[in-house]
């Protein structure tokens, strides 16, 4: 008989568990360390040592002994060859089942309501659950959590048939948390808490399929294997093998869309993404995946991170941006905000690049809104809509970093929207009046304040498309008076960029007026208009008639015999001088309908008088 031998101090002696039980020192060994033995009505007990526990030793031993009698288990006693740890992981373990059995009997004991009955449980267990899962934390101790949950699923199996279907939510939670926590198993596992995992699995998903259920179907799958990812066709797909067409499509079939995506993020969590990309291609070329899963996205996510820009490029060439759009918007829903930002990224990059207008203005402002989600500092916001405007060879599409960065920083973000008009003003584009015109009005708006500025803003529309209306614009702002230089502190822009954003538009310009006064660059600009200058030279005469008209009138002051007379002259006065400005303003309208309708007009007045 094999008897659990206890070296202890005399004076710490346990109390007997029971009337017949006590510890008695054995006399066949020394005075000098006394052991004691349980003497009373049972004994201890002597057994192989368990798999698991003997992989986990660092002495293995094939014998464990372990006192049954009830002074030992009353005082906790290790069994032989145990570490702490290991104990406490076996005792929690044993704990959890009991309170798992708890509350299965009181469920199927329930005379209440059976729907608060079932509520109840899942609560109840719930809390157990956390409560005891809490003591390890996964990325340490994967271990004993993976114990934890065997005993959670199977014992949930068990009390299946007793819950309504309002829990059918606990066993898909269970199954994804216990999922996830098997991706991140070592590669080594004890054989048997495998191959506890294994039994516990198979009994609980024929429990669940009892009751109608198909969940617990991907835990099934896993545990039909040697280990998580030890299946000999998975191995070879990472490890960028060619395993046969045939067998690759059997395993995808055991798999299933869940498993492999959850294979796909567990492996891009790891930074193994040229394994996740192989994986995500092979499973979006698989004809059973037609319409399941977002494989194509998650390659295209894995693409981004991988490949130049170059084999980017030319991998993503024949998807529409439509297409894209909604990929991005699925992974933003599903918090993938990173993976959204970097496939909206590589399509906006090819807009760009292609002068593509289709898409462009939702992909920037998709673009931009991730990107000021992912950095919240607008120095990196503006840095990266640089270099994306560096890409850009359309004036369009820089017009809408513009606007996107008006909209995300405000003011601190004009410095690099004038940089971006200077890059937009010295582009050659294929309609080079209509956007050079554009860019101008954007300048405009962007610096409202800056009277040069907007001369020179103005002065290059005119010299565009140099018509009637655009050369009063012109007029108008020289005729306002100069502006004093402000300070260097107080300008929206830095003085160097507002001297460089002025010397890229003069070079648009066929003449510098930098010296000239108001006469001289009227005169210039009435010799680019053509037949139009004959309408602004013919109005000015008549403004200048009509100035000095008015003034001749007011000039005169003549005088009165009564109030009578000065009443009649004064609406005789009126009348004339309300015909004459009628007959000046239909003459300007059919000088601006050009020089015929006026000779017309001139010809008829003429055969009147």
């Amino acid at each position: 008989m094999n008897f659990q031998q206890l070296e202890v101090d005399a004076a710490e002696l346990p109390e007997p568990g029971c009337e017949e039980c006590t510890l008695r020192k054995n006399t066949r060994f020394p005075e000098e360390h006394p052991v004691y033995q349980c003497m009373g009505c049972c004994f201890s007990r002597a057994f192989p040592t368990p798999p698991r526990s003997k992989d986990s030793m660092q002495v293995p031993k094939n014998i464990t002994s372990e006192a049954t009698c009830c002074v030992a288990t009353q005082h906790n006693m290790m069994a032989e060859g145990e570490t702490e740890k290991e104990y406490d992981t076996r005792k929690t373990i044993e704990g959890l089942r009991g309170r798992f059995r708890h509350l299965t009997a009181t469920l199927r004991e329930s005379a209440g309501s059976p729907l608060e009955a079932s509520l109840h449980f899942c609560q109840e267990f719930c809390q157990v659950l956390v409560e005891n899962a809490g003591r390890w934390k996964t990325d340490e101790d994967p271990l004993p959590l993976l114990e934890v949950y065997t005993v959670a699923i199977l014992s949930f199996a068990k009390a299946t048939s007793c819950l309504s279907s309002e829990c059918e939510n606990v066993p898909l939670l269970l199954e994804k948390s216990c999922v996830e926590l098997l991706l991140l198993l070592p590669q080594h596992v004890p054989v048997a808490l495998w191959e506890e995992f294994q039994s516990s699995m198979k009994v609980a998903h024929s429990l669940s399929q009892e009751t109608g259920n198909t969940q617990l179907r991907v835990l099934s799958v896993l545990a039909q294997q040697g280990g998580v990812w030890s299946n000999a066709t998975l191995s070879s797909i990472l490890s960028s093998g060619s395993p046969q067409t045939e067998q690759v499509h059997e395993f995808l079939e055991l798999e299933g869309p869940m498993l492999l995506n959850m294979r796909l993020k567990h492996l891009i969590k790891i930074d193994s993404i040229e394994k996740a990309a192989v994986l995500a291609k092979i499973c979006s070329e698989y004809p059973g995946y037609e319409g399941k899963g977002n494989f194509k996205q998650t390659y295209l996510v894995c693409i981004c991170m991988t490949k130049t820009q170059e084999q980017l490029m030319e991998e993503i060439t024949s998807i529409d941006c439509k297409d894209a759009l909604d990929m991005i918007c699925n992974l933003e829903s599903e918090g993938d905000e990173k993976g959204a930002l970097s496939l909206c990224t590589a399509f906006l990059k090819r807009q760009l690049l292609q002068e593509e207008v289709y898409c462009a203005w939702e992909l920037t402002l998709f673009w931009s809104k991730l990107l000021i989600r992912l950095e919240s500092s607008a120095d990196v916001f503006l840095e990266q809509s640089k270099k994306m405007a560096l890409l850009c060879r359309s004036v369009c599409h820089i017009l809408f970093f513009i606007k996107v960065i008006q909209n995300e920083v405000g003011e601190v973000g004009l410095p690099v929207c004038v940089e971006m008009c200077i890059q937009a003003v010295k582009m050659t584009t294929s309609d080079h009046k209509d956007s050079k015109s554009t860019i101008c009005k954007t300048i405009y708006c962007l610096l409202p304040n800056d009277l040069e500025v907007k001369r020179a803003c103005q002065l290059t529309e005119f010299l565009l498309q140099p018509t009637v209306d655009s050369y009063y614009s012109v007029e108008s702002l020289y005729n306002e008076p100069d502006q004093k230089p402000e300070e260097e502190g107080n300008l929206p822009v830095p003085n160097s960029l507002r001297c460089e954003l002025l010397l890229a538009l003069k070079t648009q310009w066929p003449f510098d007026p930098e010296f000239w006064d108001w006469r001289t660059l009227k005169r210039n600009c009435l010799a680019l208009m053509g037949e139009e200058a004959a309408i602004v030279s013919s109005i000015d005469t008549l403004n200048d008639a009509e100035e000095q008209e008015e003034e001749s009138v007011l000039a005169k002051v003549p005088e009165y015999k009564d109030l009578e007379d000065f009443l009649l002259n004064t609406t005789n006065e009126l009348n004339e001088i309300t015909d004459e400005r009628e007959k000046n303003r239909e003459a300007k309208k059919l000088r601006e309908q050009g020089p015929n309708a006026c000779l017309t007009k001139r010809i008829m007045v003429h055969l009147m008088r």
